[in-house]
């Protein structure tokens, strides 16, 4: 079958598509609506030099962990282009897609077993740096996009409203996340979350 590349790592390349496609994607959605609250579409947000960049460099984070951990699988130099290819497809203005399609079900998505968890104890891991993946992560707080409609996604208003009373409960309640195994990483969400609360 043309273009069909069979892969004896399978997990390797499961894990590209949720630690370097799912990942940044989610991240110009949390990062660029912060910025940029009025913006409807991916490609807008990331017209931003600021999105752009930051989106990358989170990329870029973690494909250097997925590079450690499957150096056989992913060399550094085409998940580069990978992820330099993927950046130029949510550009793309021919795609529509819409910011809340690419940010929306933030309880699923700021899991421990999701994108930006699963990158973070990868990292762990592999002792290697995450700040720019957790701090990614941590603008997800913030995320309350709406609709074509003018709607918010229902669940994620919810979780927003309880992050507003009490961060720590909602990471530990909403996110199922516990002082045992992510104490630290609890923690650095909290600071990060009043960092860029007080920056706004």
């Amino acid at each position: 079958m043309k273009g069909l590349a069979p892969k004896s790592n399978i997990k390797a390349w499961v894990d590209r598509k949720a630690f370097i496609h799912n990942l940044g994607h989610a991240t110009a959605a949390y990062y660029g609506h912060f910025l940029h609250p009025m913006m409807t579409y991916t490609y807008e947000i990331l017209e931003d030099r600021k999105v752009f960049d930051f989106t990358r460099k989170v990329m870029m984070q973690s494909a250097e962990v997925l590079n450690r951990v499957y150096s056989e699988d992913l060399p550094m130099k085409e998940l580069e282009n990978h992820v330099d290819d993927l950046l130029n497809r949510f550009r793309n203005r021919a795609l529509q897609d819409t910011i809340f399609r690419v940010g929306q079900d933030l309880i699923r998505k700021l899991a421990p077993d999701d994108r930006f968890m699963g990158a973070i104890q990868l990292a762990r891991e592999e002792m290697m740096p995450y700040d720019l993946i957790v701090k990614a992560m941590a603008y997800g707080f913030f995320f309350d996009a709406k609709d074509e409609a003018g709607k918010p996604y229902a669940a994620d208003d919810e979780f927003l409203a309880s992050v507003s009373a009490d961060i720590e409960t909602a990471i530990t309640g909403k996110l199922n996340m516990n002082n045992t195994d992510h104490k630290d990483i609890i923690r650095t969400l909290q600071n990060l979350y009043l960092q860029i609360k007080n920056s706004h």
